[in-house]
């Protein structure tokens, strides 16, 4: 198991808090309010824990869900349930009345919501992650420059089957699973969104051997 230590853990921690910070930013100017990106936790965890990061195992959640290559690889998921995620969308449409169900241009915007947040998250991240020789010898690709996203796919079903999804990787190689979970509050008041950052195994192995 690659587990990492509590100084690498902090070293991460330390990485994604200034990704969170730009994504604070990014998020704000798009939404026209002051939005705070903080990370709540990262730990390694059990897969049964880290199934309820989205919420209660039966309950019915979305995720916008994005696939990440390059630095550190994996998920990364923009969470929310029903009625948090549609008043975003009342935010950015500007509407009065407030939604009641997923249309395609709720979709629509929560999806490109995801994308701004995560590009400037993982951007953020590619500046201050350390490149090591042996991933770019591995790898053929230098981890602080290439950071690539796929662009965001939008997901509603039970909070455990979504998750379930993005812990694949990970649950098929160890017996506990790395997430980074980040909260928002918008200003000032926490909403109830969530933003997880799962590497997959072969980021972990590579997070194992190279962080300090």
């Amino acid at each position: 198991m690659n587990s990492l230590n509590l100084q690498q853990k902090e070293t991460l921690a330390s990485y994604i808090r200034v990704g969170a910070s730009d994504a604070s930013q990014a998020l704000s100017t798009w939404l026209g309010r002051h939005v705070h990106v903080s990370l709540e936790q990262l730990n390694q965890v059990s897969f049964e824990t880290a199934t309820e990061l989205l919420g209660p195992v039966d309950a019915i959640v979305c995720a916008c869900c994005m696939r990440v290559s390059g630095g550190v690889s994996g998920q990364m998921l923009l969470g929310f349930d029903d009625r948090s995620g549609l008043a975003l969308c009342d935010t950015l449409l500007t509407r009065e009345s407030r939604s009641e169900s997923w249309g395609e241009i709720e979709i629509s915007a929560a999806t490109e919501t995801t994308n701004i947040v995560g590009c400037a998250f993982l951007n953020s991240l590619a500046r201050v992650f350390p490149a090591t020789d042996s991933y770019q010898e591995a790898d053929r690709i230098s981890p602080d420059s290439t950071w690539i996203p796929t662009p965001p796919v939008f997901i509603r079903d039970f909070a455990a089957a979504i998750m379930q999804f993005a812990l694949t990787d990970q649950v098929c190689e160890f017996d506990t699973v790395l997430v980074a979970n980040a909260q928002f509050s918008i200003d000032a008041m926490p909403i109830a969104w969530r933003l997880l950052l799962i590497p997959d195994a072969k980021a972990l192995d590579h997070l194992a051997r190279n962080l300090r």
